[in-house]
């Protein structure tokens, strides 16, 4: 482009700033790319990543009587670090040969300067079971320091791995604020090369791959194609002398749980998925480092590693359960329980291994749960409307993003998949006939990216929508038992049931589901997944429920052992 060009093109760019419901928005007609990170190139020697934001917003947050400004930018949802200026950044993972080094070049980039900002700092992330607005207070090492923040607005993280394949981290914030002389200055468009040095030029171990894992390293790693193709058949029939299970049981040294094992890896087998099954004396006793020991074994050794690890028995620490991690709480709520320790192999918190828990504690319940996914993936439900009609549950919190997540998961069900929801609401706190969709923080973010201005999954407004209250217990169970493949819940929990609607243990009772008409659950609140306290919780009462000697309830559920963090677990969602 001309040199005149380029000048009248800035120029239209300064000038394209608008008010809208998202406060001041700045927008670039003359990006190099698309609004994020694009992959430009890729070699086995280097990877050329792009970054442009098309537009972002201005809005305005009041602090302690002091008026601040709000950044967002389209597809960041939560918030920087507590008490740091509230810049938004985006990361990506970039995958890196064997044993090779990696550095990062700053091809170029093109900037604008904003003179006399006040950048509001990020809030504290609140724990679901709480209420109120968000808090938000500074960081005074940083506020008062005449430096800008980030220090970088381009990083690389240390080298780390996802199931046997180097990775580093590519972060971009595409702000960086100096609090003492009020400039941000704005990183509209960059270009980085990533150099790889030495190595084998090999991306991924080979024998940890798994055709189960493509698909999640495809999501997650912005160069996934450079990683070779594997014949995954061959491999499977190479006459290896190792143990070699794709699917790992794991269970108790007792006839009943072993017959049941051996009826899950008898099904698997005929799948074509290698299935093994182990005891707990087979591992050397039911302690964290025997289980953790097996496991990180079988994973480092095996010429197939397990991809899935299945805990066939309730928690325990004697011979009649299977142990789990106990973490404390950060917010000093009770410990609580994760299996998560033993499928993170490599002490990064991220798990290499698929990780599940049948919570049996007898032969009665192991028939139950087991043989619900048996049946059901033997003869799935014929009936249309089985698949038609998802359910989905919200308590409306205004200062929450409950309602957000809940819509959104049911317009995308609706609007991508073709879905008629059935919709069940209930108030917690707050005016669904007169507030806007949440008075959180990036709400507009969210608004703009899933409402009509981006998916089209929400409307504008609620007040749209409608339908947000008079939900109740009997509503669930009448959904549930006319039939649904899914129930998602967002809103608070506790360990026997939802606040809002008030659905809880006892209601479970009415479910008559039957015919393998049973609903998958996304319990997604607090304290619903507690399986390792004796009494039993919501999730294991859902998962064990039978009626009239027949399985109903849930086919299977995910849900947190203790007190879970909000907008965390809607963006998880």
């Amino acid at each position: 482009m001309k040199k005149t060009n380029k000048f009248f093109a800035l120029l239209i760019a300064l000038f394209l700033i608008s008010q809208s419901g998202m406060g001041q928005v700045v927008t670039y007609p003359d990006n190099w790319e698309n609004q994020g990170i694009t992959l430009q190139s890729q070699t086995p020697s280097n990877v050329t990543v792009s970054f442009s934001i098309e537009s972002f917003a201005f809005g305005d947050l009041n602090v302690q009587g002091e008026n601040l400004k709000t950044i967002t930018l389209p597809g960041v949802f939560l918030p920087n670090d507590e008490g740091a200026p509230d810049l938004p950044g985006l990361s990506k993972y970039i995958a890196i040969p064997q044993g090779a080094d990696v550095h990062m070049r700053i091809v170029r980039t093109r900037t604008e300067v904003f003179q006399n900002i006040e950048i509001a700092p990020a809030p504290r992330i609140p724990l679901d079971t709480e209420d109120g607005p968000l808090t938000y207070k500074k960081n005074e090492q940083i506020y008062s320091a005449d430096a800008f923040y980030p220090e970088q607005a381009i990083l690389l993280s240390e080298k780390s791995k996802l199931r046997g394949l180097d990775v580093v981290m590519l972060g971009i914030t595409p702000f960086q604020y100096n609090p003492v002389t009020k400039e941000l200055i704005v990183y509209r468009d960059v270009e980085v090369e990533i150099i790889f040095e030495g190595g084998n030029g090999h991306f991924g171990d080979d024998r940890l791959r798994s055709r189960w894992w493509d698909a999640t390293i495809a999501q997650t790693v912005l160069n996934a194609a450079s990683l070779p193709e594997i014949a995954y058949n061959e491999r499977n029939n190479s006459g290896s002398r190792t143990p070699d299970y794709e699917y790992l049981i794991i269970t108790l040294n007792d006839p009943d749980f072993l017959s049941w094992a051996d009826s899950i890896k008898s099904f698997r087998t005929l799948q074509g998925i290698k299935t093994g099954v182990v005891t707990l004396d087979d591992l050397g006793g039911n302690t964290e480092s025997a289980i953790e020991t097996y496991v990180d074994n079988a994973y480092n050794t095996w010429d197939v590693p397990p991809v899935a690890v299945l805990l066939l028995a309730d928690y325990g620490t004697g011979s009649s359960g299977i142990i789990s991690h106990m973490y404390n709480h950060p917010a000093g709520y009770p410990n609580f329980a994760s299996d998560n320790k033993y499928a993170d192999v490599d002490g990064d918190d991220l798990p290499d291994l698929a990780f599940a828990r049948i919570t049996a504690n007898n032969e009665t319940q192991l028939e139950v749960m087991v043989s619900k996914f048996l049946d059901y993936e033997r003869n799935p439900p014929s009936d249309a409307n089985f698949y038609n009609h998802p359910i989905t549950a919200l308590g409306w919190q205004t200062s929450r993003w409950f309602q957000v997540c809940s819509e959104v998961v049911g317009g995308y069900l609706s609007n991508a998949l073709g879905k008629d929801p059935v919709r069940i609401n209930a108030v917690y706190s707050g005016n669904p006939n007169s507030d806007p969709w949440s008075t959180a923080s990036n709400t507009s973010t969210v608004i703009n990216y899933f409402g009509p201005s981006g998916l089209g999954y929400i409307p504008a407004t609620p007040q749209e929508l409608g339908g947000f209250s008079g939900g109740t217990a009997s509503d669930v169970i009448n959904a549930i038992n006319n039939g649904s493949f899914m129930l998602q819940h967002r809103d608070h929990g506790g360990y026997s049931g939802w606040g809002e609607p008030a659905f809880s243990s006892s209601s479970i009772n009415s479910l008559t589901n039957v015919d393998n008409k049973l609903p998958f659950i996304f319990s997604i609140n607090c304290q619903t997944g507690a399986f390792h306290r004796s009494s039993e919780c919501f999730s294991e009462k859902f998962h064990r429920h039978a009626y009239n000697g027949q399985n109903s309830g849930a086919l299977g559920i995910i849900a947190a052992t203790e007190v879970s963090y909000s907008f965390v677990n809607d963006t998880y969602m």
